[in-house]
Protein backbone atom coordinates (compact mmCIF):
# COMPACT_ATOMS: atom_id res chain seq x y z
CA UNK A 1 0.00 0.00 0.00
CA UNK A 2 1.21 3.53 -0.75
CA UNK A 3 1.13 6.43 1.74
CA UNK A 4 -2.37 7.46 2.73
CA UNK A 5 -3.72 3.92 2.28
CA UNK A 6 -3.80 4.14 -1.53
CA UNK A 7 -3.37 0.85 -3.34
CA UNK A 8 -0.12 0.58 -5.32
CA UNK A 9 -0.75 -0.46 -8.92
CA UNK A 10 1.94 -2.70 -10.40
CA UNK A 11 3.31 -1.72 -13.83
CA UNK A 12 1.82 -3.73 -16.72
CA UNK A 13 3.35 -7.15 -17.31
CA UNK A 14 4.64 -6.23 -20.78
CA UNK A 15 6.69 -3.37 -19.35
CA UNK A 16 7.96 -5.48 -16.49
CA UNK A 17 9.08 -8.26 -18.82
CA UNK A 18 10.82 -5.74 -21.07
CA UNK A 19 12.59 -4.34 -18.02
CA UNK A 20 13.56 -7.85 -16.90
CA UNK A 21 15.37 -8.53 -20.18
CA UNK A 22 17.05 -5.12 -20.45
CA UNK A 23 20.50 -6.26 -19.35
CA UNK A 24 20.37 -9.48 -21.38
CA UNK A 25 19.14 -7.58 -24.43
CA UNK A 26 21.99 -5.09 -24.11
CA UNK A 27 24.51 -7.93 -23.90
CA UNK A 28 22.89 -9.60 -26.91
CA UNK A 29 23.09 -6.40 -28.95
CA UNK A 30 26.80 -6.11 -28.19
CA UNK A 31 27.40 -9.71 -29.30
CA UNK A 32 25.38 -9.18 -32.48
CA UNK A 33 27.26 -5.96 -33.27
CA UNK A 34 30.54 -7.89 -33.17
CA UNK A 35 29.37 -11.02 -35.03
CA UNK A 36 26.89 -9.79 -37.65
CA UNK A 37 29.43 -8.02 -39.89
CA UNK A 38 31.27 -11.35 -40.18
CA UNK A 39 28.07 -13.39 -40.64
CA UNK A 40 27.03 -11.07 -43.47
CA UNK A 41 30.26 -11.72 -45.39
CA UNK A 42 29.05 -15.13 -46.64
CA UNK A 43 25.68 -16.63 -47.50
CA UNK A 44 26.63 -19.92 -45.86
CA UNK A 45 27.26 -18.16 -42.54
CA UNK A 46 23.93 -16.33 -42.76
CA UNK A 47 22.20 -19.63 -43.55
CA UNK A 48 23.70 -21.17 -40.42
CA UNK A 49 22.72 -18.19 -38.28
CA UNK A 50 19.03 -18.14 -39.24
CA UNK A 51 18.92 -21.94 -39.12
CA UNK A 52 19.52 -21.78 -35.36
CA UNK A 53 16.49 -19.56 -34.80
CA UNK A 54 14.38 -21.58 -37.22
CA UNK A 55 15.02 -24.70 -35.13
CA UNK A 56 14.12 -22.79 -31.95
CA UNK A 57 10.98 -21.27 -33.48
CA UNK A 58 9.85 -24.64 -34.83
CA UNK A 59 10.28 -26.20 -31.36
CA UNK A 60 8.42 -23.29 -29.74
CA UNK A 61 5.47 -23.44 -32.13
CA UNK A 62 5.12 -27.18 -31.71
CA UNK A 63 5.10 -26.71 -27.92
CA UNK A 64 2.51 -23.90 -28.10
CA UNK A 65 0.29 -26.06 -30.31
CA UNK A 66 0.50 -28.92 -27.80
CA UNK A 67 -0.33 -26.75 -24.82
CA UNK A 68 -2.86 -24.20 -26.07
CA UNK A 69 -5.79 -26.54 -25.44
CA UNK A 70 -4.84 -27.16 -21.82
CA UNK A 71 -3.58 -23.74 -20.73
CA UNK A 72 -5.51 -20.46 -20.86
CA UNK A 73 -2.24 -18.54 -20.65
CA UNK A 74 -0.72 -20.28 -23.66
CA UNK A 75 -4.05 -19.93 -25.50
CA UNK A 76 -3.73 -16.14 -25.15
CA UNK A 77 -0.32 -16.27 -26.84
CA UNK A 78 -1.60 -18.62 -29.56
CA UNK A 79 -4.50 -16.22 -30.24
CA UNK A 80 -1.98 -13.76 -31.70
CA UNK A 81 -1.97 -16.09 -34.70
CA UNK A 82 1.78 -15.94 -35.17
CA UNK A 83 3.36 -18.66 -37.30
CA UNK A 84 6.97 -17.76 -37.97
CA UNK A 85 8.58 -21.12 -38.80
CA UNK A 86 7.26 -21.16 -42.43
CA UNK A 87 9.02 -17.85 -43.18
CA UNK A 88 12.31 -19.28 -41.96
CA UNK A 89 11.72 -22.43 -44.02
CA UNK A 90 11.18 -20.41 -47.20
CA UNK A 91 14.39 -18.44 -46.69
CA UNK A 92 16.45 -21.50 -45.79
CA UNK A 93 15.25 -23.29 -48.93
CA UNK A 94 16.17 -20.29 -51.10
CA UNK A 95 19.59 -20.03 -49.48
CA UNK A 96 20.35 -23.72 -49.01
CA UNK A 97 18.63 -25.52 -51.86
CA UNK A 98 16.71 -28.79 -51.82
CA UNK A 99 18.70 -30.22 -48.91
CA UNK A 100 18.19 -27.16 -46.72
CA UNK A 101 16.57 -29.08 -43.87
CA UNK A 102 19.45 -31.54 -43.54
CA UNK A 103 21.93 -28.68 -43.75
CA UNK A 104 20.04 -26.76 -41.07
CA UNK A 105 20.11 -29.78 -38.77
CA UNK A 106 23.83 -30.28 -39.38
CA UNK A 107 24.51 -26.64 -38.53
CA UNK A 108 22.76 -26.92 -35.15
CA UNK A 109 25.08 -25.80 -32.36
CA UNK A 110 25.24 -27.31 -28.90
CA UNK A 111 23.60 -24.17 -27.48
CA UNK A 112 20.71 -24.44 -29.94
CA UNK A 113 20.29 -28.15 -29.24
CA UNK A 114 20.12 -27.50 -25.49
CA UNK A 115 17.60 -24.65 -25.95
CA UNK A 116 15.43 -26.78 -28.30
CA UNK A 117 15.37 -29.58 -25.73
CA UNK A 118 14.06 -27.16 -23.09
CA UNK A 119 11.26 -26.08 -25.45
CA UNK A 120 10.44 -29.63 -26.53
CA UNK A 121 10.10 -30.77 -22.93
CA UNK A 122 8.35 -27.64 -21.64
CA UNK A 123 4.85 -28.05 -20.24
CA UNK A 124 4.82 -25.11 -17.83
CA UNK A 125 2.60 -22.34 -19.33
CA UNK A 126 4.74 -19.62 -17.72
CA UNK A 127 7.86 -21.07 -19.33
CA UNK A 128 6.26 -21.29 -22.79
CA UNK A 129 4.73 -17.82 -22.53
CA UNK A 130 8.09 -16.30 -21.64
CA UNK A 131 9.83 -18.19 -24.45
CA UNK A 132 7.25 -16.86 -26.92
CA UNK A 133 7.78 -13.34 -25.58
CA UNK A 134 11.49 -13.62 -26.43
CA UNK A 135 11.45 -15.54 -29.73
CA UNK A 136 8.41 -13.81 -31.20
CA UNK A 137 9.34 -10.44 -29.72
CA UNK A 138 12.60 -10.41 -31.69
CA UNK A 139 10.56 -10.38 -34.93
CA UNK A 140 7.50 -8.43 -33.79
CA UNK A 141 9.19 -5.68 -31.78
CA UNK A 142 12.64 -5.74 -33.38
CA UNK A 143 11.96 -6.94 -36.94
CA UNK A 144 9.76 -5.76 -39.76
CA UNK A 145 10.05 -4.48 -43.31
CA UNK A 146 12.94 -2.09 -42.61
CA UNK A 147 15.11 -4.93 -41.30
CA UNK A 148 14.04 -7.08 -44.25
CA UNK A 149 15.08 -4.37 -46.73
CA UNK A 150 18.53 -4.06 -45.15
CA UNK A 151 19.22 -7.80 -45.26
CA UNK A 152 17.84 -8.09 -48.80
CA UNK A 153 20.51 -5.64 -49.98
CA UNK A 154 23.20 -8.00 -48.68
CA UNK A 155 21.63 -11.25 -49.96
CA UNK A 156 19.35 -10.21 -52.85
CA UNK A 157 18.73 -13.80 -54.03
CA UNK A 158 16.47 -14.42 -51.01
CA UNK A 159 13.03 -12.93 -50.25
CA UNK A 160 13.78 -12.96 -46.50
CA UNK A 161 10.22 -13.98 -45.69
CA UNK A 162 11.13 -14.62 -42.05
CA UNK A 163 10.57 -10.88 -41.54
CA UNK A 164 7.08 -11.04 -43.14
CA UNK A 165 5.42 -11.46 -39.76
CA UNK A 166 2.56 -9.14 -40.69
CA UNK A 167 1.58 -6.61 -43.34
CA UNK A 168 0.61 -4.23 -40.53
CA UNK A 169 3.48 -4.30 -38.05
CA UNK A 170 2.15 -1.32 -36.10
CA UNK A 171 -1.08 -3.14 -35.30
CA UNK A 172 0.73 -6.40 -34.55
CA UNK A 173 3.09 -4.67 -32.13
CA UNK A 174 0.11 -3.13 -30.35
CA UNK A 175 -1.62 -6.54 -30.19
CA UNK A 176 1.56 -8.17 -28.89
CA UNK A 177 1.93 -5.59 -26.13
CA UNK A 178 -1.78 -5.79 -25.24
CA UNK A 179 -1.68 -9.61 -25.13
CA UNK A 180 1.11 -9.70 -22.56
CA UNK A 181 -0.40 -6.83 -20.58
CA UNK A 182 -3.70 -8.74 -20.41
CA UNK A 183 -1.94 -11.95 -19.41
CA UNK A 184 -0.62 -10.00 -16.44
CA UNK A 185 -4.13 -8.91 -15.54
CA UNK A 186 -5.51 -12.44 -15.83
CA UNK A 187 -2.65 -14.15 -14.02
CA UNK A 188 -1.30 -11.58 -11.51
CA UNK A 189 0.16 -14.32 -9.35
CA UNK A 190 2.60 -15.26 -12.12
CA UNK A 191 4.15 -11.81 -12.61
CA UNK A 192 7.46 -12.60 -10.93
CA UNK A 193 7.84 -16.00 -12.58
CA UNK A 194 7.10 -14.52 -16.01
CA UNK A 195 9.73 -11.85 -15.45
CA UNK A 196 12.27 -14.41 -14.30
CA UNK A 197 11.58 -16.76 -17.20
CA UNK A 198 11.80 -13.89 -19.70
CA UNK A 199 15.28 -13.06 -18.38
CA UNK A 200 16.18 -16.76 -18.55
CA UNK A 201 15.13 -17.15 -22.19
CA UNK A 202 16.86 -13.91 -23.12
CA UNK A 203 20.05 -15.38 -21.69
CA UNK A 204 19.46 -18.61 -23.64
CA UNK A 205 19.07 -16.55 -26.82
CA UNK A 206 22.44 -14.98 -26.13
CA UNK A 207 24.11 -18.38 -25.75
CA UNK A 208 22.81 -19.26 -29.22
CA UNK A 209 24.04 -16.00 -30.74
CA UNK A 210 27.44 -16.62 -29.16
CA UNK A 211 27.53 -20.12 -30.65
CA UNK A 212 26.78 -19.03 -34.22
CA UNK A 213 29.65 -19.62 -36.63
CA UNK A 214 30.85 -16.30 -38.01
CA UNK A 215 34.28 -17.11 -39.44
CA UNK A 216 34.37 -18.35 -43.02
CA UNK A 217 36.44 -18.20 -46.19
CA UNK A 218 36.22 -14.44 -46.61
CA UNK A 219 37.34 -13.69 -43.06
CA UNK A 220 40.12 -16.28 -43.30
CA UNK A 221 41.37 -14.81 -46.56
CA UNK A 222 41.28 -11.29 -45.14
CA UNK A 223 43.12 -12.39 -42.00
CA UNK A 224 45.72 -14.25 -44.09
CA UNK A 225 46.26 -11.22 -46.29
CA UNK A 226 46.58 -8.95 -43.27
CA UNK A 227 49.05 -11.33 -41.66
CA UNK A 228 51.11 -11.38 -44.88
CA UNK A 229 51.15 -7.58 -45.00
CA UNK A 230 52.21 -7.36 -41.36
CA UNK A 231 54.88 -10.01 -41.86
CA UNK A 232 56.20 -8.16 -44.89
CA UNK A 233 56.27 -4.91 -42.96
CA UNK A 234 58.11 -6.58 -40.09
CA UNK A 235 60.74 -8.02 -42.46
CA UNK A 236 61.19 -4.66 -44.19
CA UNK A 237 61.54 -2.92 -40.83
CA UNK A 238 64.12 -5.50 -39.68
CA UNK A 239 66.16 -5.10 -42.84
CA UNK A 240 66.05 -1.33 -42.55
CA UNK A 241 67.43 -1.54 -39.01
CA UNK A 242 70.31 -3.78 -40.11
Amino acid sequence: MAEGGEKTVAPPLYGRMMRAIRTGHSIGNTIRMLKLPLVFTEQELYFGAIAQFYLLTEALEEALERSKGTSDMVARVAALGLRCAPGYESDLEELGGAEWRERAQRSQTAATSSYCKILQEASDPVELTAAAFILYGALVVGGGKSTQAKVRKIFPNCAHELFDVSEDMKTLRADFKRTFTNIGKEFPGDFERLEGQAARFMALNNTVVLSIRCWGRVATAAATAAAAVLAGAAIAYSRART
